[in-house]
């Protein structure tokens, strides 16, 4: 695993904090000025917390059974392609 910059936890901020007030994805957190691992929180049903990696291909968004559900090549790919892991369509009813 590689650690994140601080240059790329500011864009994971400022990313987040550009999605509406209504998406399920509704957080992150962090321990450290350059974590090697960022955790992202949604809030649909219930709680759920995805591990966020970074390697040298780029990153890589865990479930919360360690499975790699989506690998991007930069942020903005990564945030566009969230809402496509099994089970996350935000029109599913619950």
């Amino acid at each position: 695993m590689t650690a994140f910059s601080p240059s790329e936890v500011d864009e994971i901020d400022a990313l987040w904090r550009s999605l509406p007030p209504d998406h399920m994805w509704t957080g992150w957190a962090a321990a450290g000025e350059s974590p090697d691992q960022i955790w992202i929180f949604r809030t649909r049903a219930h709680w759920r917390r995805f591990p966020l990696f970074k390697s040298d291909e780029g990153y890589a968004l865990s479930d919360e059974k360690g499975r790699r559900v989506i690998r991007a090549a930069s942020l903005q790919e990564l945030l566009s392609a969230v809402e496509a892991i099994p089970g996350l369509d935000p029109d599913r009813k619950r």
